[in-house]
């Protein structure tokens, strides 16, 4: 099988031009994925944790959507790509596998990750930042009170998910935003001047309150529901139209 993903992380020193935004190189996976907190009681450690989780993270890339799946990537590597993955005479089962991922926090796991991403892009920051907001169900994944829900914040300009909060169950998006919006905040540093853009679902007076105070603006479409926010229009509708438009804040 091809080793491009394994060249991806390997623990090398990148070019002087590849820099941050910052002036800070950019590190390699295995190094970034150090920095997430290790759940695993000292005692006992067989397997280093980047290399558990650098595994998971190529495994993915590959296509692997199941535990088995990252398990039996890993098992289809070679002595060397091992190595280069940081295991040293054998790799974990899927059992190992499972039960360090599911402990893992994932807010700082995305957080190192998208750390990672952003350090390794070398185009210059656009004019005007945007970023959308938007939700999903996972598709195959459950837990015992559902399926899971993450609310994500991509980054237009870069392709990159700068943050993913996790959906209460019975509840809804409206009271992952805030928390979302910290860690956007988090990621670039402040949200002066960038343009959050979600959905109807937003149109909440405490969101847009929360994006103004924090410099930044709020785009969403305004309809019939929010009355005391959507302007009078009284434009002609075309056949199927309905009357919404859009708010800045």
């Amino acid at each position: 099988m091809s080793s491009s993903l394994i060249d991806v992380i390997r623990q090398l020193a990148p070019a002087p031009t590849d820099t941050t935004a910052a002036g800070r190189e950019s590190a390699g996976l295995l190094a970034v994925l150090a920095r997430v907190p290790d759940p695993r009681d000292p005692r006992g450690i067989r397997y280093p944790l980047a290399s558990v989780l650098a595994v998971a993270v190529c495994a993915v890339m590959a296509g692997a959507s199941t535990f088995a799946a990252i398990a039996d990537w890993v098992d289809d590597l070679d002595a060397s790509a091992w190595g280069r993955l940081g295991f040293t005479g054998r790799v974990p089962v899927l059992t190992t596998v499972w039960r360090l991922l599911v402990r893992v926090d994932a807010e700082t796991l995305t957080a190192v990750l998208a750390d990672w991403l952003r350090s390794r892009l070398s185009a210059p920051p656009p004019v005007r930042r945007v970023i959308a907001v938007d939700g999903k169900v996972v598709r195959g994944a459950v837990l015992p009170e559902g399926r899971v829900h993450l609310l994500s914040a991509y980054d237009t300009s870069t392709g990159v998910v700068l943050a993913q909060v996790q959906v209460a169950a019975k509840s809804n998006e409206i009271p992952a935003f805030a928390p979302l919006l910290e860690q956007v905040a988090a990621r670039l540093g402040g949200l002066a001047g960038v343009v959050i853009v979600a959905d109807a679902l937003h149109t909440q007076v405490a969101h847009a309150r929360a994006v103004a105070a924090a410099g930044g603006h709020l785009y969403v479409s305004v309809k019939a529901n929010q009355c005391a926010t959507r302007r009078s229009d009284t434009s002609p509708l075309q056949a199927g139209q309905t009357r919404r438009e859009v708010c800045w804040v």
